[in-house]
């Protein structure tokens, strides 16, 4: 290739970094937000609970698109699984249903798996460490593990 032809190549690849650098080059989403939360019994509010069962959460937000996917291990008798506002002490209102899956005894694997549209008003409670996710169970009714969702 000739030193001119060489130029040009250069010169046409350093102008489309300077034009993308705003865009997912990396193959992320512009403007993502990742939230994660670890789940036990002892983060409830405003009584811990005790128990085996534990669990993740990773929420993440692309402009008006919330989507989750909630994972537990040895949990029994799910019957909800919400994002509440509250910060790491208090116990909050329902601001989202994470529509899990019921379960029987000591289930392990993915509970709540979707998406929905998001608030801006939710998504700076997020942004700000004001909301939590909660799962709640037959036995333990007001939730039997909890995590506050921290941005990634």
């Amino acid at each position: 290739m000739s030193a001119v032809r060489m130029c040009i190549v250069l010169a046409t690849v350093s102008l489309l970094g300077i034009t993308c650098k705003n865009e997912t080059v990396s193959g992320i989403p512009a403007g993502l937000d990742v939230f994660t939360a670890t789940l036990t019994g002892a983060n409830e509010r405003p009584t811990p609970v005790t128990t085996t069962a534990t669990g993740t959460a990773i929420v993440t937000v692309v402009g008006t698109i919330l989507t989750w996917k909630v994972d537990v291990v040895n949990i029994d008798s799910v019957n909800a699984a919400h994002i509440h506002i509250g910060g790491p002490e208090e116990a909050g209102n329902v601001t989202r249903s994470l529509n899990p899956l019921s379960t029987d005894t000591n289930f392990t694997g993915t509970l709540a798996n979707g998406s929905a549209p998001v608030s801006d008003s939710v998504l700076a409670l997020m942004r700000a460490g004001r909301t939590y996710v909660n799962v709640h169970t037959l036995k333990n009714g007001d939730g039997e593990i909890r995590g506050q969702l921290r941005k990634q």
